[in-house]
């Protein structure tokens, strides 16, 4: 009993050898997200372009998947990400990262991958590679103002000190 690559702590059996087969349709879109994950290290390209949507489907080079396939080693993914994508919705979002050996040397990929339903199906319709968050905000504080820590004393003879 092998666990699944994707890394969900299940067997392959009870977690994405039946999506990759097509016997049962993936429940939600970080479901799809980790069979197409698992597709990608046992190099099933033609479960990789069945999964992605219609629109999506003239930007996929079988080709090129099937030669980074055939030259990585899967080592992991980690699911940083999940909005919307459930059973009941008709859109999500799965940020990702996949770490493999490309040649041999460690490489990762991240990625916020966008999904939507297609006739009852998930599918994958693209994504952003290395999402940034928002920008923080950096608030100067000057030496007379009130401290941010609350303390009701001067940043200079607070915090500031």
């Amino acid at each position: 009993m092998d666990s699944c690559p994707c890394g969900s702590g299940l067997t392959l059996d009870a977690c994405c050898a039946p999506v990759i087969a097509g016997t049962t349709p993936a429940p939600t879109a970080e479901a799809l997200m980790r069979s197409r994950y698992t597709a990608y290290g046992q190099g099933n390209i033609d479960y990789l372009m069945a999964t992605l949507a219609t629109d999506s489907r003239a930007d996929f080079d079988p080709i090129e998947a099937k030669g980074v396939a055939a030259e990585s080693v899967w080592t992991g993914l980690e699911i940083r990400a999940v909005s919307a994508g459930g059973e009941g919705d008709d859109e999500g979002t799965v940020e990702y990262v996949a770490r493999l050996k490309y040649k041999g040397r460690a490489r990762m990929h991240h990625e916020r991958a966008t999904f939507r339903r297609e006739d009852g199906q998930w599918r994958c319709t693209g994504g952003e590679v290395n999402p940034k968050g928002p920008p923080r905000r950096v608030v100067s504080v000057g030496r007379n103002e009130p401290c941010p820590c609350g303390s009701g004393k001067k940043y200079k003879k607070c915090c500031g000190a």
